[in-house]
């Protein structure tokens, strides 16, 4: 299912893309195959390699956004294999505070599934999704998100077993756990488009 999502989370901003040169293209491929693979070492240096080489005047632009959440798992990725400890996974990231970052399409829950949109607490006000490994064995980020139009209960039930993807402003960004380390990211001025089928 991940690798589905991952999939249509690229397909969704081909229309962006559509300039882009061939050696582009296959950039994006091999970035969308490691993380499907979860193949973290590459899949760590070619998504900040393509962020970095996207122009100053378009950091606040979906690639950017899509590169950094790309970035962040494949960050959580290597520090789960213990490649990276706590302090150099968060330093390499805490530059996204305040930046836009765009999260795979989930499908939304109305229980607590790993990789699935559901709500934090008992109300629907903030969504929640548990980013783990296909395996469902390492979980790599809480992700909170704090939705400018916020969802009812109504909302959450509606939209059960629907694609959505989730975007916005990362606010903060945090390393949790000891035996099995993970990010914390704090959403704020989220957005939720559904992904069609």
């Amino acid at each position: 299912m991940k690798k589905l999502l991952f999939a249509a989370l690229f397909l969704s901003i081909g229309f962006a893309l559509r300039a882009q040169s061939t050696t582009d293209d296959q950039k994006w491929d091999r970035l969308i195959s490691s993380l499907e693979t979860e193949d973290w070492v590459p899949a760590n240096k070619l998504s900040l390699s393509m962020l970095n080489s996207i122009p100053a005047a378009d950091q606040n632009g979906n690639k950017a956004a899509i590169l950094r959440y790309m970035y962040i798992l494949s960050e959580s990725g290597l520090m789960d294999l213990g490649k990276v400890d706590k302090p150099e996974a968060l330093k390499k990231v805490i530059g996204f505070v305040g930046k836009p970052i765009l999260l795979p399409g989930h499908p939304v829950s109305v229980k607590q599934k790993f990789n699935s949109i559901t709500s934090a607490s008992n109300g629907a006000d903030t969504l929640f999704v548990t980013a783990t490994n296909q395996k469902g064995t390492s979980i790599f980020a809480f992700e909170y998100i704090v939705l400018k139009t916020k969802w009812t209960e109504a909302d959450l039930n509606a939209n059960n077993g629907k694609v959505w993807r989730l975007g916005g402003i990362l606010k903060s960004i945090t390393v949790e756990g000891n035996i099995f380390k993970r990010f914390k990211l704090m959403i704020n001025e989220g957005t939720a488009e559904e992904q069609q089928p």
